[in-house]
This record gives C-alpha cells, sequence and structure tokens, in this order.
C-alpha cells in the first residue's frame, strides 16, 4: 500500500511540473528576426526591410492555448564591426503576410556612443493574437540612419512576448 501510496504522489508531482514548463512556455515566447542594412544605403531617409517569421503555432505548436498575446520586451543589436549609434530612430512593425501591420516597438532619438545593442520603447496597449496565431508573420524594420554605412550592417531584433492560458480553447 505504501508503495501505491508513493508511486500516486510522483505521478501527480510529475504531471504536474510537466504541466508547469508547458504553461511557462505557453505563457512567454520569444521572436527573432535578422535583416541587412546594405553599405550605402542613404543616410536622413527613411528605410525598411522586411524578415518572415515565425507565428505562435510554429513556435510553440501551441496558439490555440494562449490569449492576450502582448510583447514584454524588445531588443536590437548589431554586429561587433558596427554601432546602434549609426541609427537615427527604429520602429519595429509585424504583420500577418503584409496585412494588419502594428508597431511593436520604436526608439527615437538614439544617442551615438549607444554601443552595439539597444531596448526599444515597447508598444503595450496592444495584443497581437491575430498576427502571431496567423500562419505568416513579418517584421518590418523601419529605420533612418545618421550616416550612411561603410559596409553591410546585420541587424538583430529580439522580441519577447506573453500571455495567458487560453482557459476556453
Amino acid at each position: 500500500m505504501k508503495n501505491l501510496f508513493l508511486s500516486a504522489v510522483a505521478a501527480t508531482a510529475t504531471l504536474a511540473s510537466c504541466s508547469t514548463v508547458s504553461s511557462i512556455l505557453q505563457n512567454t515566447f520569444p521572436y527573432n528576426a535578422t535583416i541587412l542594412v546594405t553599405a550605402g544605403s542613404p543616410a536622413n531617409t527613411t528605410l525598411s526591410n522586411v524578415s518572415v517569421a515565425q507565428s505562435i503555432n510554429q513556435l510553440t505548436g501551441a496558439g490555440a492555448n494562449v490569449r492576450d498575446i502582448r510583447v514584454s520586451n524588445a531588443t536590437i543589436s548589431v554586429g561587433s564591426n558596427a554601432s546602434m549609434g549609426i541609427f537615427k530612430s527604429v520602429k519595429v512593425y509585424l504583420s500577418n503576410n503584409g496585412s494588419n501591420e502594428v508597431l511593436v516597438a520604436s526608439r527615437e532619438d538614439i544617442p551615438d556612443n549607444v554601443g552595439t545593442s539597444l531596448s526599444l520603447d515597447l508598444n503595450t496597449s496592444t495584443t497581437f493574437d491575430h498576427i502571431m496565431k496567423s500562419g505568416a508573420v513579418q517584421e518590418r524594420l523601419v529605420y533612418v540612419l545618421k550616416q550612411s554605412p561603410t559596409s553591410d550592417i546585420s541587424v538583430k531584433t529580439s522580441i519577447g512576448f506573453s500571455s495567458v492560458p487560453n482557459t476556453n480553447p
């Protein structure tokens, strides 16, 4: 009887821990995209590049299990051969296959000596369910350069999203 009780406790603990891990994975998820700013891109002009991304279904396979998807953090970085100070401003938009575009994060008046990474100001007032649950997510980076780069610059955006469990899938 003692072995049966211990087995039941172990099984319950295992199921509870799996459920907790699943809940954590479904409630926070990352999104990364990379674009290339080419050498000779003009300064003081609004430019943009598009990067194809993945939906939450592709990232976690659990799109039906979450709702109220909101941005929780956003950073942008460049390789060690450049500085984020080359940008005057950056804006990150997400859309589902080019339509229903929504501003995710931005930063204006970027200082010259900021380094290779920069935290962005978040758009926390919007939910991204309709975009992140769609089949094809696109990121568009809109930026203005302070000066024309002398070599290609790889720019990586990292966006963290949070959500709540959908109790009525």
